[in-house]
C-alpha cells in the first residue's frame, strides 16, 4: 500500500469490524450466495483473531467464538446466534481462491516494508532488508506407501520469502517436492516489489536464473553454495587456498566475530573476494551476476573442555560489490548471513507454537489456506513482540503474548496496533501497565540509600566460590560501591 492508502485505511480502523471489510475487498466466497448462513468476513475475521489468542485448530476456534460470542456480536455486523461446526470452518477455509489469500497476506498482513519504494543504490548496506527463502515440510502430510517406509512420500513444503529484518512472512508458495522451490520462488520474486533488499537461500536454489531474477527485480544475493554447484564450488575453493597462501591478487575483506552461548564458544571469521579474481573465466561467464564469493569459517570451542571440537567452513557467492572504503563492510555481510537463520527460528515457531506439525492437514487446498493464516497471526504477534520492552532482558515469547491475547480485547489491540503502527493504545493500557509497561522489579541485590551497612555484606570475599555463590544467589546484599 502506498502512503496515501495507509492513511485512508488507517482511518477505518475504529472497531473490529475493519477487519471484516479488508476481506470483503480482497477475497472471493465461492459458496451460493443464497444458502449462506455464516458471512465469509466473519469466518475469516474470527479465524485469525482465534489464531492470535492461542486457537491452533478448528475444534479451538469454534469454542474460542462460543466463548467471546457477546463481544463478536458487538463488534462484528452478520453475526447470528448460531455458531458453525468445526467441520464448516474447515470447509470454509478449504474452498478460497490460494492466489487470493496469499494477495491478501501480501497486501495487508506485510505492509511494514519501507525501503522498496526508495531509489536503488540509496540505502547504506546495513540498512537494508535481508529476506529468506526457505521451505517448510508439513509433517501430517508424508505416507507411506503400502507400509513401505522406504518409499514413503515426503509430503508438502511450504516455501515462504521472510524478511529477517522486519520479522513478519511475505508470500508464500506450496511444493510437492524439494526441488521445486526454486521455480517458486521466482514466481514470488516477480509478484513482490523487492527494490533494495538482500536475498538468501539454501544452496539447493543456486542456481544462475535465480540469482539473475533477483538482479532483475532490483535487488542482490547473498546465497550457499555447496558440493551441488560442482565446478563453481571448486572455483571458489580454490580461490581461497590462494588468499590463505597470500597469493590471491584481487581485493578482499575479512572480519571476526565471537560469541558465547550455551557452554560454548563460537568464533566466525569471514573472508570475502573479488569474484573477477576468485572464478575462472568460464564460470564467470556461466554466473555474470556474481560479484563476490564468501567464506565463512567457524570455529567451537566447548568450555568444560576447552579445546576446538568443531570446524567447519560455509562458502556463498553474492551480487555485492566489495566496498573496500567501508570498514564494516565484512561485518555486516556477517551479520546478514546469520540473519537467514531467522526463517528457520519461525518454521520452529509455527511447528511448536502454533501446533502445525501436530494439525491433521491433509487436504492440500486446506493446507495452502490455513498456513497463510497462521503466517498472519504469526505477523501480528512478531510486530508486537517487537515493540513492547523485554521481560527481563529478553523478548516475550510467542507462547505468551497468545495467552494474554485471549484477555478481554487484547487480540484485537494487537490486530490494531500491528495494521496502525501505533503502540499508544497499548502503552495507556491499565492491565497491561501492570503485566509488559512496568518498572524493573528490585533484585534483592541493591542496598536502599536509607539502609546503612552492618559489615557482614563487606566482610564476604567475592573472589571465593562460597561468597560467588551466596551473592548470586541472592543470598546476601551487594556491597555498596
Amino acid at each position: 500500500m502506498t502512503s496515501t492508502d495507509q492513511d485512508a485505511f488507517d482511518n477505518t480502523i475504529n472497531d473490529a469490524s475493519f477487519l471484516q471489510r479488508i476481506v470483503e475487498l480482497n477475497l472471493t466466497d465461492p459458496r451460493a450466495q443464497d444458502r449462506i448462513i455464516y458471512p465469509l468476513s466473519v469466518i475469516c475475521s474470527i479465524v485469525i483473531l482465534a489464531r492470535i489468542c492461542n486457537c491452533n485448530d478448528a475444534r479451538e476456534q469454534r469454542l474460542f467464538w462460543l466463548e467471546k460470542q457477546p463481544w463478536l456480536k458487538e463488534n462484528f455486523y452478520g453475526l447470528s446466534d448460531d455458531v458453525p461446526s468445526e467441520q464448516t470452518l474447515r470447509r470454509v477455509v478449504s474452498i478460497l481462491n490460494t492466489d487470493e489469500t496469499v494477495n491478501f497476506l501480501t497486501n495487508y498482513f506485510a505492509n511494514h516494508r519501507e525501503l522498496s519504494e526508495k531509489t536503488l543504490g540509496s540505502v547504506p548496506l546495513k540498512e537494508r532488508e535481508v529476506i529468506a527463502a526457505d521451505g517448510q515440510n508439513i509433517n501430517a502430510t508424508r505416507s507411506s506407501k503400502n507400509g513401505n517406509d522406504a518409499r514413503k512420500d515426503s509430503g508438502i513444503d511450504i516455501v515462504s520469502l521472510h524478511s529477517s529484518t522486519y520479522g513478519i512472512t511475505l508470500s508464500q508458495r506450496t511444493v510437492d517436492k524439494k526441488n521445486h522451490e526454486a521455480e517458486v520462488i521466482l514466481d514470488m520474486i516477480k509478484a513482490l516489489n523487492l527494490r533494495n533488499a538482500i536475498l538468501t537461500w539454501d544452496a539447493i536454489n543456486t542456481r544462475p536464473y535465480t540469482v539473475k531474477a533477483v538482479v532483475d527485480a532490483n535487488a542482490d544475493f547473498l546465497v550457499c553454495l555447496k558440493d551441488n554447484q560442482g565446478n563453481l564450488i571448486d572455483d571458489v575453493k580454490t580461490g581461497f587456498q590462494f588468499y590463505d597462501m597470500d597469493k590471491y591478487p584481487g581485493e578482499s575483506v575479512s572480519s571476526t566475530m565471537v560469541f558465547e552461548a550455551h557452554g560454548r564458544k563460537e568464533g566466525k571469521e569471514i573472508a570475502i573476494l573479488d569474484a573477477k579474481y576468485a572464478l575462472s573465466k568460464e564460470m564467470r561467464k556461466k554466473w555474470p551476476d556474481v560479484n563476490s564469493v564468501i567464506r565463512v569459517r567457524t570455529t567451537r570451542i566447548y568450555k568444560n573442555s576447552n579445546t576446538i571440537v568443531e570446524n567447519e567452513d560455509r562458502f556463498y557467492i553474492s551480487s555485492l560489490v566489495i566496498d573496500g572504503l567501508d570498514k564494516e563492510f565484512a561485518d555486516t555481510m556477517l551479520k546478514i548471513i546469520l540473519q537467514r537463520w531467522k526463517v528457520e527460528s519461525m518454521h520452529w515457531v509455527l511447528d511448536v507454537v502454533f501446533e502445525q506439525d501436530q494439525l491433521p492437514l491433509r487436504n492440500r487446498d486446506y493446507i495452502n489456506n490455513s498456513t497463510i493464516y497462521t503466517k498472519m497471526a504469526f505477523n501480528i504477534l512478531s510486530y508486537i513482540r517487537d515493540n513492547i520492552p523485554y521481560h527481563y532482558n529478553k523478548p516475550w515469547s510467542f507462547k505468551t503474548l497468545r495467552m494474554l491475547a485471549q484477555k478481554d480485547d487484547y487480540g484485537f489491540k494487537f490486530m490494531k496496533a500491528f495494521f496502525t503502527r501505533d503502540m499508544s493504545e497499548l502503552e495507556n493500557d491499565e492491565g497491561l501497565i501492570g503485566i509488559v509497561y512496568k518498572e524493573a522489579e528490585p533484585t534483592g541485590n541493591d542496598i536502599p540509600d536509607n539502609l546503612k551497612e552492618t559489615g557482614f555484606e563487606a566482610s564476604i570475599n567475592d573472589d571465593t566460590p562460597l561468597g560467588k555463590f551466596a551473592r548470586g544467589r541472592h543470598k546476601i546484599k551487594a556491597k555498596r560501591t
